[in-house]
Parts: structure tokens; sequence; C-alpha cells
């Protein structure tokens, strides 16, 4: 995932049908029961109503290691976004974790092609030492029956935050792996996650089970 955010955004841009940042209007609720740890996420992307070209984009995520529960991890973003053009959004906001608050600008595009859903969104930190990040979101789900109820699952979700003061070497890079089934509003499978932290390199990875409910 080291792409600068313009590459990204031309390779989505060759890819498909646009769509704006907003699309998806389903709550996806998740728990993951690793090796290592027990984790919670959710996101949403929602517009103020069905022609506003305004819209919000939102991501919680909490992690609980089982050995020690005193390096749970917390993670909360809040973007709010305008449509510009087919396909593409800007706007700002922040996130909260562990180390405070920080404010945000973003650049984000997305779109949707049959059963693929891409999204991505480049953010920028313009407070203390800049950091500047990218954001992915890949879901392939095809259905497995003539209905559509049974589903195949799978998403990547990954991030990559690099400073620009010290040669664009990376802060940490987080990727989230999800292949299983869907049925309905439900989804469930096998999930991986994988994280990175500068200087340390790859922590324990967490694999198990995931459940998600589709709100």
């Amino acid at each position: 995932m080291r792409w600068t955010f313009p590459a990204l955004l031309f390779i989505l841009l060759s890819f498909g049908n646009h769509r704006t940042l907003a699309q998806v209007r389903d709550i996806p609720i998740e728990v993951v029961v690793g090796n290592r740890a027990v984790a919670h996420q959710m996101y949403l992307n929602k517009y103020l109503d069905s022609t506003s070209r305004f819209g919000y984009f939102g991501y919680l995520r909490y992690e609980t290691p089982y050995e020690n529960r005193r390096e749970s991890t917390f993670f909360g973003q809040s973007l709010v976004f305008y449509d510009v053009a087919e396909g593409i959004s800007l706007g700002g906001g922040g996130y909260v974790s562990n180390v405070g608050f920080l404010p945000q600008l973003i650049a984000g595009y997305s779109r949707n092609t049959g059963n693929i859903s891409l999204m991505a969104f480049g953010t920028f930190e313009p407070v203390k030492s800049p950091n500047s990040e990218i954001f992915v979101l890949v879901t392939y789900s095809p259905p497995l029956n003539k209905s559509g109820s049974l589903r195949l699952f799978s998403q990547l979700m990954g991030s990559y935050n690099f400073n620009y003061k010290d040669n664009l070497k990376y802060n940490f890079a987080n990727q989230y792996l999800r292949l299983g089934l869907g049925y309905k509003d439900w989804q469930f499978g096998l999930a991986t996650d994988l994280v990175q932290e500068r200087p340390i390199g790859l922590l324990p990875t967490n694999t198990g089970i995931f459940l998600r409910r589709l709100l």
C-alpha cells in the first residue's frame, strides 16, 4: 500500500462506473475474535438526503488484546465531505485515538462496478509534524444463488500513514482482510488483521473469525 494518492486515484479512475465517496447506505457492525485479540469496528457513509452533495463518513475501531487489556487501542474518525464532481469529494474532519485528536483535510474517490465496490481517500494532517494517510476499502461480493440472498464476501480495508518530515517513511500501516459468506444482512468467515508500526515492524497478526451485521 505504499502508493501516493494521485497514483491511486489514477488507477481507480480507469476502472468501472463513477460513484461518489458515500454511496454505501448500509452500516456494517463487525466483531472479530482472533488468536491475539478481540476487535470491534464499524463504518458508515451517508448523505444529508437523496439529492444532497454533502455527506458524512465515520469509522470506529476498538481492539483489546487478551494478554494485557491496558494495551487496548481505540480509533474514531469523522469526516464531512462535498461532491465537487462525479466520484470525487473534498472535505475535512479529524480523528481521535489513544494519543488524542488531530484534524484532517480529505480528497476522496469512490465507484461501484457490478459486485465490486472501491473507495479510497487521502487525508492530510496540517498540525504539528504533518502526516498524510491513504485509506482504501475494496469489497467483492458476487451472488451464489439466483435470489442473491447468499453471496461470497471478500474485503480488504487498508491504511498507510506517513510523515513528510522523514523522507515519507511510514508511521504505521494496517491491512484488514475478510473472506467468507454473506446471507441477507449477515456476513461471516475468516479474518486476518495485519499491523505494522515503525520502528517495530510487523506486529503479531490477529487471525480468527468475524461476524458482521448490516444495519
